[in-house]
Formats: structure tokens, sequence, C-alpha cells
């Protein structure tokens, strides 16, 4: 493995993808056969998870070969995501970035192109002005909540109150060049009363060092993933320090409401280039169709042509 992939689903459902190791919970039975499967699948290049078991993932199986596969999305990202005439995917796998927001929202893009529904009139604003090539990562989140990351270092984000500790951070942070990889839950997460909670969200910087909130009863997964990441600052660049080198301490903390923080500084582990969404390539792309009828699409293997 050697991406950065987190992914949150309904229902506590989520992947923890690092260059390492992978931590899941209640995915879709499709996506799952991908790991219990012998031999299993090597990487995961991406995963989206929406309503309705729906779902879009990219990897890298154990014949080197790189798939994807898709339920229920809406039409027009159906469409985005088909093949062509040779019965190949035209969409760069190892590149793409879908997030799904509510009510069939969506933002997909690749190294060459990019295309969005339903989202905030704002959010397409600086979507048109940056276009695929100024475009790092974008995350929806509940209730039309957003972040997008330019290849710059700016960025424009909308949290509202949802994710107070997240808005924390970022407004904190002197530069968005700083995030690697960022990804925002559109469903509440369940506590362990059985009650809904705060939605998830996993913030990884450069540097190694991250901070989410996880649902309940799921620290151990979380910590394991998130002490496992790697330095994603190439060597020749990083800050020199003094004196003798040691690990960092890693620690939980507590957010407001059942939900908790991996707040963990990691120790520098070189290697691994991670995902974040892809970047670079030319022109840009616009739909503003708001279809989303799970019904009509069922799970089909695609092939990128090699």
């Amino acid at each position: 493995m050697s991406n950065v992939c987190f992914a949150f689903g309904p229902q506590n459902s989520y992947l923890l993808n690092c260059p390492s190791k992978w931590a899941r919970n209640n995915l879709p039975a499709a996506i799952d056969r991908l790991f219990t499967k012998q031999p299993p699948i090597k990487d995961v290049y991406e995963l989206a998870l929406g309503p309705a078991d729906s779902y879009y993932i990219g990897y890298k199986d154990a014949d080197n070969k790189l798939y994807c596969m898709n339920h229920g999305l809406p039409a027009t990202l159906e469409k985005y995501l088909s093949v062509n005439a040779k019965g190949f995917v035209e969409h760069d796998i190892p590149t793409t970035m879908i997030t799904l927001g509510p009510n069939g929202s969506y933002v997909v893009k690749d190294k060459n192109k990019m295309q969005w529904c339903g989202i905030p009139e704002p959010l397409a604003v600086r979507l048109r002005s940056s276009k695929t090539a100024g475009t790092k990562l974008v995350a929806l989140g509940v209730d039309n909540t957003y972040v997008v990351v330019n290849t710059d270092g700016s960025g424009l984000r909308n949290l509202s109150d949802k994710y107070t500790r997240l808005e924390e951070l970022l407004a904190n942070m002197k530069s968005f060049a700083e995030i690697h990889y960022l990804s925002l839950s559109t469903f509440n997460s369940i506590a362990s009363s059985g009650a809904p909670d705060n939605p998830l969200f996993m913030l990884v910087r450069k540097n190694g060092s991250s901070e989410g909130l996880m649902p309940d009863g799921h620290e151990k997964n979380f910590k394991d993933i998130i002490n496992s990441l790697p330095n994603m600052i190439p060597a020749s660049t990083r800050p020199q320090t003094r004196g003798k080198s040691s690990s960092s301490s890693s620690f939980l903390k507590m957010l407001s409401g059942a939900a908790k923080a991996a707040n963990l500084a990691n120790q520098v582990i070189n290697g691994g280039n991670g995902g974040g969404g892809g970047g670079g390539g030319g022109g840009g792309g616009y739909s503003d169709g708001n279809n989303y009828d799970t019904s009509g699409f069922s799970a089909g293997l695609q092939q990128q042509q090699t």
C-alpha cells in the first residue's frame, strides 16, 4: 500500500488506509469482499461512501492492475465514470478524488478534469476559478458544509457549527499547504447509546500528524492507523533539528459529545506518497444536474487501460 485514504459513511462505516495497513468497519458487502478474497487487493486509491450502500472505489488488485467499482451514484457522476468503446474507464484511477455530499451533490476530479453537481454556489465559483490544475482536494460535509484546498496553499471553507474542532485547526493554520489529506463525513456518527452524534472527520498534515473524530468503541483502529502515517515532506526539505531524536508521543483527546478525537503526533517515517485527491492537468468541467436514483446501477467492475 502507498496511499492515504480515509472514507466515512452511514452507520459508522469507514475505511482507514495508510501506506502500511488499513482498518475498516461496516462497509458495503461488495467492497468488503475485496479485502477478504484471496489474494486480497493491494491498495486503495479512493473510496467514497454514500447512502443506501452507494459507493465508488478505485484500487490496485493482486494482479497489479487498476480497477474501480461503483454503485448507486448520481446519474451524471455515473456517466463521468463510465467506460469507453474499448471497455476501459477514461478517468485516471490513481488521481481520482470523489467526495459525495448531501442530496446527490458531489465533486469528482482527476489529474485531467473535474466535474461537480449540486454544490453550494461559493464553492462552485471557487472551482470555476481554480480549475483542475489549481484544485488539490475538496471535501463535502453535512448540511452543505465544505472545504476546498488549492495547490497554492489557499483555500475556502464553510463548516458552520458542524465541525467545531476542525474549524479551530484550520483557522490556526498559516497556510492550507500544510494539509495532505482531509475527509469529512456527510453522516452523523452513532454513539454507543445508539443516539446520533457528531459527524466524523480526519485531517492529515504533510508532516504525518493528524487529528480527527472517531466513533465510540473504535479507538484502537484509529490509533493504529494514525500512528502508522508517514511524513509526506521530502527529507531534503524538512526542518533540521539538533540533539537526539525521539519518537513523538501519541494520545487520545476527548471532544464534546460521545465521539472521541484522535490527536496523535506521529513518529517521522520515511516513504509513502499519500493520496489527497491528485492534482495537475488542465481544464475544468461543470454539471448542474441533480439526479440521485440509486436503483439504476448495479455494482460493476471496471479496469483502467495500461
